[in-house]
């Protein structure tokens, strides 16, 4: 699992007053620790660690999936962005070829 972007940190800084970096550094382990495990043989640790990252964000971060979604939108109107325009490039058919 890839850490949350600094920006993103941020944001959820900036929309949870009093949030420290300790605080999503272990909302980041709970979610790296639970990927980490077998579905088919761990289900107890699995349900264990989504009760405390959810406890987690509805004490720390109640606003955590809106500023995760917002940020998502962003960052894909900034790539969109950046692409810029679609182009197509056509290739004029030349008429002064010889005849094969």
């Amino acid at each position: 699992m890839e850490p949350l972007h600094p920006e993103l940190r941020q944001a959820l800084k900036d929309a949870h007053p009093g949030l420290a970096d300790e605080d999503i550094d272990r909302l980041e382990e709970l979610l790296a620790r639970r990927f980490s495990l077998d579905p088919e043989t761990q289900t107890a640790e699995i349900s264990r660690l989504d009760t405390e990252a959810a406890e987690l964000q509805q004490r720390l971060m109640p606003h955590y999936r809106e500023v995760t979604t917002a940020f998502a939108q962003q960052r894909i109107t900034r790539l969109r962005a950046a692409e810029g325009p679609d182009v197509e490039i056509r290739i004029k058919p030349q008429d002064d070829r010889p005849p094969a």
